[in-house]
C-alpha cells in the first residue's frame, strides 16, 4: 500500500486534480448549450471521459518525469526531500518508465480524440519536462515557461470538442496563464530557502527584501482583472460570471496589495490562498453562468 501511494504522490496529485478540472470545466464551455442532451448520448460523454483521462495523463506523465530529473535537487530541499525518487523508495529507473508509460498512454489517449488537441498534449509535455524543468536551474523565465504547460490543458479541453483554436479559447489560456504567475511568486516567497537550497534561478532567490517579487505579483493580479472579464464579452458565459470575476479580482487584488506593503511570509501564504480561491471559485462560475 505505502509504495502505491509513493507511485501515486509522483503524479503531484494536486496539479493533477488541477487539470482535471481545467480539462473539464474548457470541454464544457465549448458544447452546445443544451448539454443534457449532448450528454445524453453516449459517444459525447465518452469522449469528454477520454479527453480528460488522456489529459490527466499527460500531466501526471510529466509530473513523474519532473520528480525523475529533479531526485538530487529534491534531496536539499525540506519541501520535496520526501519525495520517493529522491529518498530512493522508487528507483530512478522505475521512476523513468513510469513517467514514460504515463505519458505515452495520455498521448495515444487524446490522438484519437482529434490530431489538435494531441499536439496541444504534447505541447504540454515538452514545455514543462524538456523546457521548463532545466530552464528553472538557470533562468528566471521559467516563471513565464512554467506557466504555459499549466494552462494549455484548459485550451486542450476546449478543442477536443471545437477542434479549432478561436478568441474564448485563447482567454481561457491566458487566464490559466496569468492566474499562475502571481500563484507562484507568493509560493516561491513562502519557501525561499529551499529554491536557494536547491540553486534555483529564480525572483524568490536573489530578492532580499521581497518588495520585487510582491510588486510583480500584484501586477499579475491586476491585470487578471480585464483578463478574466474579457471570457464575457466573447458571449461565452453570462453576467453572473461578469459580477463574479469583478469580486473574486478584487479579493486577489487586495491580498495582492497587503503582500506589497508588507511582503511576509503570512501574507505571501494569504495571496497564494486568495489564488486557490479566486480560480476554484472562477471554474465554478464558468460552469454555473455558461450561456
Amino acid at each position: 500500500m505505502n509504495k502505491i501511494l509513493a507511485y501515486y504522490n509522483l503524479t503531484k496529485p494536486g496539479i493533477t486534480r488541477m487539470v482535471i478540472l481545467t480539462t473539464t470545466v474548457g470541454y464544457y464551455l465549448a458544447i452546445p448549450i443544451a448539454t443534457v442532451e449532448y450528454f445524453g448520448e453516449l459517444e459525447h460523454l465518452m469522449r469528454l471521459v477520454m479527453t480528460v483521462i488522456g489529459s490527466t495523463l499527460i500531466c501526471a506523465g510529466s509530473c513523474v518525469l519532473n520528480n525523475y530529473i529533479e531526485r538530487d535537487i529534491d534531496k536539499l530541499m525540506k519541501r520535496t526531500m520526501n519525495r520517493a525518487l529522491a529518498t530512493g523508495d522508487i528507483s530512478a529507473k522505475n521512476g523513468l518508465l513510469y513517467g514514460a508509460f504515463l505519458s505515452i498512454l495520455g498521448g495515444v489517449t487524446l490522438w484519437f480524440i482529434n490530431p489538435l488537441t494531441f499536439i496541444l498534449a504534447l505541447a504540454t509535455w515538452i514545455s514543462y519536462v524538456v523546457i521548463y524543468t532545466p530552464l528553472k536551474r538557470v533562468s528566471k523565465l521559467s516563471l513565464f515557461i512554467g506557466a504555459i504547460p499549466g494552462a494549455l490543458p484548459m485550451l486542450g479541453g476546449w478543442t477536443a470538442y471545437k477542434n479549432s483554436i478561436d478568441t474564448p479559447a485563447i482567454l481561457l489560456f491566458a487566464i490559466m496563464f496569468i492566474w499562475q504567475l502571481p500563484h507562484f511568486l507568493s509560493l516561491s516567497w513562502m519557501y525561499k530557502k529551499d529554491y536557494e537550497r536547491g540553486g534555483f534561478a529564480m525572483s524568490a532567490v536573489t530578492d532580499e527584501t521581497g518588495k520585487k517579487i510582491s510588486t510583480e505579483t500584484l501586477i499579475y493580479c491586476l491585470i487578471l482583472l480585464p483578463v478574466s472579464l474579457g471570457l464575457w464579452q466573447t458571449g461565452v458565459v453570462g453576467s453572473v460570471y461578469a459580477v463574479g470575476s469583478v469580486v473574486l479580482s478584487a479579493v486577489f487584488i487586495f491580498y495582492g496589495i497587503r503582500f506589497r506593503r508588507n511582503p511576509s511570509v503570512e501574507n505571501a501564504r494569504s495571496t497564494l490562498l486568495a489564488s486557490y480561491f479566486f480560480l476554484t471559485t472562477l471554474m465554478i462560475l464558468m460552469f454555473l453562468d455558461k450561456v
